[in-house]
């Protein structure tokens, strides 16, 4: 009795073993800690310049304007909110560039398609803030997600200063890789520009990356210039005018552009600059042709059962853009390195069974 005993629990053993083999055996791996979705977000943002090495020129009383573009998970994902979520721009959890002041940038693409909405349709802040005498700006109370910062030019005698607008994650993430809140952080170095008495040339140029698609082209557009951050002129474009249109102004200011186009036209939209000469580039996007329907097999023998391949990589870590201070999560799932120690101890214990059982025989 004692004998078939030993037999049954060895074959038993071998069983396990191999649907070990065949089904995987799950190991969770653990994951960084989810956000905190009932918690409130800070965020502080400090504005200063320095003029020189020694002296640093603070920023006091400077309105801050945060305006939230998208929402986010618990486990870190990020969607845009209405109206933003209509743009044509790439889904923000598939953006790897990390910084967003290269025009090559994607995230540089969502701020401006974000700003220029923001200033064409005149949309309220979500928060606004004073710096204090240490040139802090500090929000509290906010709703967790993406937003847009942006403040106004400070224009003293010999000097008008800008800080370009920028998006920032709450939370945010440390240097070893947990969440953070409340965020901390300093605005991009603001830029002196001295003022002139002579006037500037600049020039406004639509182009089109369209070939093939020419006939989808709006017979004109109409684009808002905006001086430092306030509707100067709102203008026409079209093959009339060649698409372009030139003005002069007195002194250095910050201009940027929003653009009129109809909704059901599918164009995404960069901007680019040279020494006062901005290019608004449309690139049409064809709509996608929905795929053929493939022809069924014909019928045949299902094949004999096998082993199914493991796969390579079961989990993947992409960086997202530093200025979100966020990395992709870690993925949960199954490890598969136990597997084939078990199956080799499964076999061993069956031979060493039968070795026994013969022995006894």
């Amino acid at each position: 009795m004692n004998k078939t005993n030993i037999i049954l629990k060895r074959i038993m053993m071998a069983i396990m073993s191999f649907a070990l083999m065949i089904t995987g055996f799950s190991f969770t791996s653990f994951a960084r800690g989810e956000i905190d979705l009932n918690q409130k977000g800070e965020m502080t943002i400090v504005y200063q310049y320095e003029e020189d090495a020694n002296t640093t020129k603070i920023f006091s009383g400077l309105q801050v304007y945060a305006y939230r573009i998208a929402s986010v998970t618990s486990t870190g994902v990020y969607s845009l909110l209405t109206p933003y979520d209509s743009f044509p721009v790439k889904d923000l959890n598939t953006i790897t560039d990390s910084d967003q002041m290269s025009e090559a940038s994607d995230w540089y693409k969502v701020k401006n398609l974000v700003e220029g909405y923001i200033l064409y349709n005149n949309v309220s802040p979500d928060a606004t803030v004073t710096t204090n005498e240490k040139g802090e700006a500090h929000f509290t109370n906010l709703e967790l997600g993406i937003y847009l910062v942006k403040t106004n030019t400070v224009e003293e005698e010999d000097c008008t200063y800008t800080f370009n607008s920028f998006l920032i994650a709450v939370p945010g993430l440390d240097e070893n890789d947990e969440w953070v809140n409340p965020v901390y952080t300093v605005a991009g170095r603001a830029k002196c520009e001295k003022k002139e008495k002579i006037k500037n040339h600049y020039l406004l140029n639509k182009r089109w990356s369209d070939s093939g698609y020419e006939n989808q082209r709006p017979s004109s557009i109409t684009v808002d210039i905006y001086r430092d951050g306030e509707l100067y002129q709102t203008v026409t474009l079209s093959s009339d005018n060649n698409w372009t249109y030139e003005w002069e102004y007195v002194g250095s200011y910050k201009w940027t552009f929003a653009e009129h186009i109809d909704a059901t036209l599918t164009y995404s939209v960069s901007l680019t600059e040279n020494g006062g000469e901005y290019f608004i580039t449309n690139s049409y996007n064809p709509p996608d042709t929905p795929d053929t329907p493939d022809t069924p097999d014909e019928p045949h023998e299902p094949d004999e059962p096998g082993l199914p391949d493991l796969p390579d990589v079961l989990g993947a870590i992409r960086d997202l853009p530093a200025v979100l201070g966020a990395r992709r999560l870690p993925q949960t799932g199954q490890l598969w390195w136990p597997l084939p120690i078990l199956v080799i101890a499964g076999l061993f214990l069956i031979i060493k069974g039968f070795r026994k059982n013969m022995k006894n025989a």
